[in-house]
Parts: C-alpha cells; sequence; structure tokens
C-alpha cells in the first residue's frame, strides 16, 4: 500500500453531531497536527482572517469559536503561516477515497469529535494526535481490535492510572472506510513529555495520541499536578516558535510566564517574547520537540522559553566542593557531567538505573571541570558551571538536558559551547562492486549512501540535534537479477574513538528509541533502504560518521525479521522492515549459514555530516536556601544578580572605551603641545628681531636707492 493511501487513513475520526447522535456537551475538537487538504481541494471555505492591524495575531481560539458556533461546520484546518483558517461540513474522513490530504508541518486540522467525558475538562481540544510517531515501550495497558474513537474514549474513561497518551497501530487489513479502521490500542501513563528520550517519528501506520485533560483527572492524588511537573523554562535567543495560539502585547517576560503557566483552554508548552516598540507575548500549544529545530524561526530582540520538567537535584556546597546528586524517574542509563568536559573522569559520572542516584563530585580548587569564579564588590562569590544530562551514554540528543549548577553567592554564570565547522563529506558514500549474473554478465551496480532532510527533502550534511532526517541507501541502476541488504550500521566520531551500533550484523535495530529498522522501499525497479530518525551526535565531537556494510543476494535477500519479545513477528505493511524491536531481543528468522550462503558480495560506505548543539541556554531553576541551579533574583536581600558574561562584556567594553579616550587625549595633547611649541619660537624670533629693528616682514626682499649707485635689491 502506498504511503499516500497510509496519509489518509492517519485522519479518520468520528466526527461531531453532524455525523452522529452527540449531545451538545460531549462534541469536542481533537487537533491533528501536520495534516492539511491538498491545494486544489475546493470543499474549503474561509472560517476566520484577521483584519487590519490584527493580521499578525494567532486565530486559533477565534477560527474554535467560529466552528463552535456553526452546527454545519464539522472541522477546520488552522494555517499558522497565514494566521487563517478553512471550514468544511466533514470530517476529512469521508473523502478517503480519493487524494485530498498532505503532510505539512505548517498547519493542523481540528475535528469535531464526540467524547464523554465524566471529570470536567475545559481544554479547547481533547486530545492531541500527531501522525507517524510513536512512544516506545511504558505499555500501560493494551486494547485489542479497537477504532481510534474507542481508543481514545477508552483513555478518558480508565481510572486504574492516568493515562496520559495512546499508542495506535493499524492492523494489517484491507482498506475500508476510515472510521472503522481497527488497530492495538495501547494506553500509557507516561507522554512524551515524562519519557523525552522514548518519543520519535515512525511508520505510516503509528498514532501517538495525547490526553490534553490530564491536569483534572487525577481523581486519587496518586500525582502531583502536572503544573507543578513543569518548573523550568529552557531558554533560546533570538529566535521564536512558529506556531502561535494566543497573543499579548505590553508584557514582559515574566508577566508572559505567568499567563502560560495559567493558561486553561489549551496546555501552554512554550511561550515567545519579542522586544519591541510593543513588547509582545506569544504562548504556544506545541514545543521545538514535535518537528524539530527547524520550527524555531530567527527572530532578532526576541526570546523563546520551552517547558522543561522538574529533575529531581540536590546541590551541597563546601569550602572545597560541589556536590551533585540526582535521582532519576526513569531508567537512566547515561551520564552526568559539565559541559565541555565529558570526557574528564573527574568531570563526569554515569547512572545505574531508575533507583540509584546518579552523584557527581566537583573540585573548587581546580577549573579543569569549568567550574567559573565570580567575585562581587560585596565579599560575595559564585562558583558555577554548567552541567549537561545526557540520558544516552554515548550519545547527545534533543532530550538531554542543560543546568546551572553551584553554590549561591549572588550571580550567574553561563558557559556556552558551540562550534562553527563546515564540513563537505569526502567520505566514500558510494560505492560498486562487479556481480556475475546467472547469466554469465558481469554488472557494475552502484550504491549510494546519503542523509536526507525531510522538510526540505534535500540531501545535507548539516543539521542540529533532534532534527528530523531520513537514512537512504540506494541501488541506483535497475539491477533486477540482485537485491541488497544492510549491516554494520555504525555511528562513530571523526576519529572513531567513540562509537555506537545501530543496526547490528543481522540487519536488526539495537535501540528503537535512537534508530528505527531499516524498511526497502522498491519503485520502478530500483531498490531502497530508508530509516528516518532524529540528529544525533557525540558528546566529545560535532561530526557523526555513518559506516555501514551492504550485501549483495541472487534474485531477492531472505527476509529479515527480529524477536519482538515472544509478540508475532510481522511485515509493516507496504514495506519491508529489517527488525520490528520493542525490547531490544535480537535474533532473525534464517541461521548464520542460510545467511552467508546467500550473500555474493558486499560493500562498505561511509557518510559523514555536521550535527550542531541547539541555541539553548541552561535552565533557570533556584533550589534551596544557600544554593543554585541558575540565579536570576535573590528574593531574600532584593539583589538582581547579573549574567557573568554580561558583567565581564560590560567590563571589557568600558575598559575599551576608557583606553580610546585616554589615547586620543595623549594624542590631543602632543599635537597642541608642539603647536605651542611653534608659536612660541615664532613669538620669540619676532622679539629678536625687533630689537635689531626688523620684524619678519622686513625680511622680504625690498628695493632701495643709494645716494651714488642707483637702484639695488636688499634683504
Amino acid at each position: 500500500m502506498s504511503p499516500l493511501v497510509w496519509c489518509l487513513l492517519l485522519i479518520s475520526i468520528n466526527t461531531g453531531s453532524g455525523s452522529m447522535e452527540c449531545p451538545t456537551t460531549d462534541v469536542h475538537f481533537e487537533k491533528v497536527i501536520g495534516l492539511r487538504p491538498t491545494s486544489n481541494t475546493s470543499q474549503q471555505m474561509l472560517l476566520y482572517k484577521p483584519r487590519g492591524n490584527a493580521a499578525d495575531e494567532p486565530v486559533t481560539l477565534d477560527c474554535i469559536a467560529s466552528c463552535s458556533s456553526k452546527e454545519i461546520c464539522q472541522s477546520f484546518v488552522l494555517y499558522y503561516d497565514t494566521a487563517e483558517c478553512y471550514w468544511f461540513e466533514h470530517g476529512p474522513e469521508e473523502n478517503a477515497s480519493s487524494n485530498v490530504t498532505d503532510l505539512d508541518n505548517n498547519v493542523a486540522w481540528f475535528v469535531k469529535t464526540c467524547f464523554k467525558i465524566d471529570k470536567p475538562c475545559n481544554k479547547s481540544w481533547i486530545f492531541e494526535r500527531i501522525p507517524g510517531a510513536t512512544l516506545i515501550g511504558n505499555d500501560t495497558k493494551i486494547l485489542p481490535g479497537k477504532t481510534r474513537k474507542e481508543c481514545q474514549q477508552g483513555c478518558l474513561e480508565e481510572t486504574s492510572f492516568q493515562c496520559r497518551s495512546v499508542k495506535f497501530k493499524i492492523d494489517d487489513n484491507e482498506v475500508v472506510p476510515s472510521a472503522q479502521l481497527r488497530g492495538t490500542c495501547i494506553l500509557s501513563n507516561a507522554d512524551r513529555h515524562l519519557l523525552p528520550t522514548s518519543y520519535r517519528i515512525s511508520t505510516f501506520d503509528d498514532e501517538y495520541f495525547e490526553n490534553q485533560c490530564t491536569d483534572f483527572l487525577d481523581t486519587n492524588n496518586t500525582n502531583k499536578a502536572t503544573r507543578n511537573e513543569f518548573c523550568a523554562y529552557e531558554e533560546y535567543d533570538n529566535v521564536i516558535l512558529d506556531h502561535s495560539d494566543v497573543m499579548f502585547r505590553d508584557k514582559t517576560k515574566e508577566e508572559c510566564q505567568n499567563l502560560c503557566d495559567q493558561s486553561s483552554s489549551f496546555n501552554c508548552r512554550s511561550f515567545s517574547v519579542i522586544n519591541g516598540n510593543t513588547n509582545r507575548c506569544l504562548l504556544h500549544s506545541e514545543d521545538s520537540k514535535i518537528h524539530g529545530p527547524k520550527l524555531l524561526k530567527s527572530h532578532d530582540h526576541s526570546k523563546y522559553y520551552e517547558r522543561a520538567r522538574c529533575l529531581n537535584i540536590n546541590v551541597s556546597c563546601s569550602e572545597s566542593y560541589v556536590t551533585v546528586k540526582y535521582s532519576p524517574e526513569i531508567d537512566f542509563r547515561g551520564k552526568i557531567y559539565m559541559q565541555g568536559y565529558s570526557e574528564n573522569g573527574e568531570c563526569y559520572a554515569v547512572g545505574q538505573g531508575k533507583q540509584t542516584v546518579v552523584t557527581l563530585k566537583l573540585s573548587f580548587l581546580t577549573s579543569q571541570c569549568g567550574i567559573i569564579k565570580a567575585d562581587s564588590p560585596y565579599n560575595r562569590t559564585l562558583l558555577s558551571g554548567s552541567m549537561v544530562i545526557q540520558y544516552n551514554p554515548l550519545i547527545q540528543t534533543q532530550s538531554d538536558r542543560i543546568i546551572k549548577i553551584g553554590c549561591i553567592f549572588g550571580n550567574e554564570s553561563q558557559i556556552l559551547i558551540g562550534t562553527g565547522l563546515k564540513i563537505t563529506s569526502s567520505l566514500p558514500n558510494k560505492g560498486s562492486t562487479l556481480l556475475n549474473t546467472s547469466s554469465n554478465e558481469t554488472v557494475s551496480p552502484v550504491v549510494e549512501m546519503k542523509v536526507v532532510d525531510l522538510s526540505t527533502q534535500q540531501e545535507t550534511t548539516d543539521t542540529q540535534i533532534g532534527q528530523e532526517l531520513q537514512l537512504q541507501i540506494e541501488l541506483k541502476e535497475k539491477t533486477n537479477e540482485y537485491d541488497l541488504w544492510a549491516s554494520h550500521l555504525i555511528a562513530m566520531t571523526e576519529k572513531g574513538d567513540e562509537s555506537i551500533f545501530l543496526v547490528d550484523d543481522r540487519g536488526c535495530p539495537t535501540n528503537l528509541k535512537i534508530f528505527p529498522p531499516l524498511k526497502k522501499v522498491v519503485e520502478n525497479g530500483k531498490r531502497r533502504l530508508e530509516s528516518t530518525f532524529q540528529a544525533f551526535k557525540f558528546a566529545s565531537s560535532p561530526i557523526v560518521r555513518f559506516s555501514v556494510i551492504i550485501q549483495f543476494c541472487p534474485k531477492e535477500c531472505p527476509q529479515i525479521q527480529c524477536d519482538d519479545a515472544g509478540r508475532k513477528k510481522r511485515e509493516m505493511k507496504g514495506h519491508l522492515f529489517y527488525g520490528v524491536n520493542r525490547n531490544a531481543s535480537i535474533k532473525t528468522n534464517f541461521t548464520d549459514s542460510e545467511n552467508n550462503s546467500a550473500i555474493v558480495n558486499q560493500m562498505p560506505l561511509e557518510y559523514v555530516m555536521l550535527v550542531r548543539d541547539p541555541n539553548t541556554h541552561s535552565d533557570r531553576l533556584i533550589v534551596g536556601d544557600n544554593k543554585l541551579l541558575v540565579a536570576g533574583f535573590n528574593y531574600d536581600t532584593n539583589e538582581v544578580c547579573m549574567d557573568y558574561s554580561l558583567v565581564v562584556g560590560l567590563t571589557v567594553t568600558w575598559i575599551l572605551v576608557q583606553l580610546i579616550f585616554i589615547i586620543c587625549c595623549l594624542a590631543l595633547v602632543r599635537r597642541y603641545r608642539k603647536h605651542y611649541q611653534d608659536e612660541y619660537l615664532r613669538a620669540s624670533m619676532e622679539e629678536i628681531h625687533k630689537n635689531f629693528g626688523l620684524g619678519f616682514n622686513n625680511l622680504e626682499n625690498r628695493r632701495v636707492r643709494w645716494a651714488d649707485n642707483g637702484d639695488v635689491n636688499v634683504m
């Protein structure tokens, strides 16, 4: 089945009162992220568009109100780039037989749906659906053979635990009306915010639903309020999020943050502050983790703040040491280290699991771990540095956190580690080999490996952590008598001193959270292996090298399937996946001897790319009475704590200005001193000549008549 058909299947919804009997109180909206009708769809009608001076304001809530007031309006599509929305008399599933939808990261489709909710929930939409995404692991409750509507309603009615999210996987059945599609429904007591390392993009028959009403469904008080779970904001300079839902004018950063924290119409995940004639405050229901960092748009004189979960961190200080204790709430096998010192044994500590506290003890006596000391005129001292919580022991992902740690004495320091490298791949991303066919002919197939940016569909060698990418290995020529498969896919640093297995020697993925299975696509006689993943990097280097072994088989390679921890082995609809691994149990369905006998040749390929760190600052958190994670304002003494880099910058600027002023003064004094010396000499000469009856005017040539000798010229 083609990917386009799957796109159509993603959008099914049992819509509101127009297509079923549903009480008005049970009609709610569902937000489908990243789906829109095709440009040639003529049935869309303008629902709302701001006019005049309000043309730059977000329209999400206005569109929802307009559609709610129209009984005939069953859904609408919101275009974030033009701030307008168009409505439909039906849900998109009624047109599943025709090509009417496209994937687009700049839109959202809001659909009326009938949900019965026992507990009060005032959110403008009940579920957020992200097509082609999934949450690895944490399967709390499995409900097989459910429709999407039944799956979502089951989450709302669950009482044994708080259902935060739902995974829905379409079953292998024939094409039926979208609303009747059935699949495996998996309820979870976690979501992508609680388990950021488990959330990733997936295949077309995977869908991720996030319950927006979890704030109101915790009837047993078994869990802290969701609002309190997010006690920090990650800060990004000179960017804003492209998708805005509400805008306020003349608001400070603190006022904007309060508006986001107190938002009741939707779960505010982030906010942007634009400084100008009127300080604008933008609230966002999305964050940069959904579509990657390219959703952040450059904007001068602005800052973007994204909610980050609280961390169980305790910081204690002595005269010689600062001790950091991290109590992970998930199974933590990564490491914590000081930014820029990931390879120094004194500057990092490794996690041992969920219940094990990770302790990092840093010495103040040396600066080998990036501890910065700052003194103030009031006998106060700040010792602090930036610490990274890396969830994977080898590579960095967009889920990692950077926080400020140290002893609080009033100021805050900031360390920014970045790279300005530009690279061009000189490694062999193309290769060819000679194969003997059954007809004794020699063919030379060419295989190419490249990484494509999904947002632009162009090859890239320069990207950011978290960006959605696709690794492609393509057999360029039409060689119908041979097939290919890949093994030993490794990601490593530029020099190879750090590496991680992505696909093992059998063709199975080793960690689905980092790299999903390779799937085979056959188009026009050409064969291609591809896998969609999110960009990652190693802490010690921005360069990531991919190395893989390509192997050829006559006619067709044996089907490769990996154990699914006792679950049924299956081939994903429309594409052959090299392994469906949920619990990292790696085996194949054929023996090594069978595999080796089928291989006629193999070829190594490599690809190199640059992965940059996100443009983010440390989380701003204050913990304890005399300790800080990040300082900003001391409420006990009402003292404003200035950024250390700002103080240094202002000091250097002031010194430079003073030096320039002194140099200019010295130059002027020297010039006028020489001028006064010349004037004094001139005045002295005039005085001397006056004493002899001559002045400077008398030194010119003059004509004198002597009584006995006619006219002569004299001096």
